[in-house]
């Protein structure tokens, strides 16, 4: 058996309910996931609750957009405390930011000659958790652009666009201790990836250790075999956690797909000890 142990549901950018990404889940073979959706505890509940008799783990997670300068450092937290108060305080705070962030890039767009309405948006979501995927299936519906990609430009919501709008900024030595007071494992996610900044390498990474960072996402859908190989030897030699996931995304991000990552259970034993 095996973990796909980053995936996103409906609550943050994901395409698929929670109960739907557990019976997918389910029939792909896995033993274990992790619902990780960005910045919000809200879809963990449902999976962990539908899952109860259907022989197949969820780890509760989260996955918290940072930043250090102009680089966003996405850091996945495991086994957290999702009832934490403190916790559930600051996560709100940010989900409240990134309400604000839709609207205004809904406002930026309509400046561009885009007519679309937040409430259009929201309908879009399915809730107030709102993300520029969202944004950009609504601009697809509505003729404006051919397919989601194209929102993601200088013309409209890609990062710096006219119509862009930046995110409310934590840093990644916040998250972390967020991750950790609530009692769970801090991990490095997809660390090629890095908006506004190069790969992480190891120097980088033995600094987040330094603060409190437990793991590497060694595993990834957009890793090739040279990323993996690179920080799984990071990983040995920092002593830190492997893991991997698929960054499931549904139609959101299409060409990703559960099954594209499969994180051995001997990885997840070593995360579960941990705790």
């Amino acid at each position: 058996m095996s973990a796909d142990l980053h995936i996103h549901t409906t609550y943050s950018d994901g395409s698929f309910t929670p109960q739907e990404i557990v019976d997918k889940a389910k029939n792909a073979g896995f033993k274990t996931i992790a619902i990780s959706d960005h910045d919000t505890l809200e879809g963990i509940k449902p999976a962990v609750e539908y899952a109860e008799d259907k022989d197949i783990e969820v780890i509760p997670a989260i996955e918290f957009s940072t930043f250090r300068g102009k680089a966003e450092i996405h850091i996945l937290g495991y086994f957290i405390d999702y009832e934490d108060e403190f916790l559930k305080k600051k996560v709100r705070k940010i989900y409240d930011s990134r309400k604000k962030r839709a609207q205004k890039m809904v406002e930026l767009l309509n400046q561009e000659n885009v007519d679309i309405t937040f409430d259009e948006v929201r309908n879009v979501a399915g809730d107030d958790y709102i993300g520029r995927p969202h944004i950009a299936k609504l601009m697809v519906q509505k003729g404006y652009i051919n397919e989601m990609g194209d929102a993601f430009t200088e013309d409209y919501i890609g990062n710096g666009g006219r119509a862009y709008v930046k995110k409310y900024k934590i840093s990644p030595v916040e998250a972390i201790k967020l991750i950790q007071d609530s009692g769970g494992i801090p991990v490095l996610a997809h660390p090629v990836f890095i908006n506004h900044g190069e790969p992480l390498r190891k120097e980088d990474i033995k600094e987040m250790k330094n603060n409190g960072l437990l793991g590497i996402e060694v595993y990834h859908s957009k890793h090739n075999t040279e990323n993996a190989n690179y920080y799984k030897d990071i990983a040995k030699k920092l002593d830190l956690l492997i893991t991997g996931g698929s960054d499931f995304h549904g139609e959101n991000s299409p060409g990703v797909k559960l099954g594209d990552i499969r994180l051995d259970d001997s990885h997840v034993k070593k995360l579960k000890e941990k705790r």
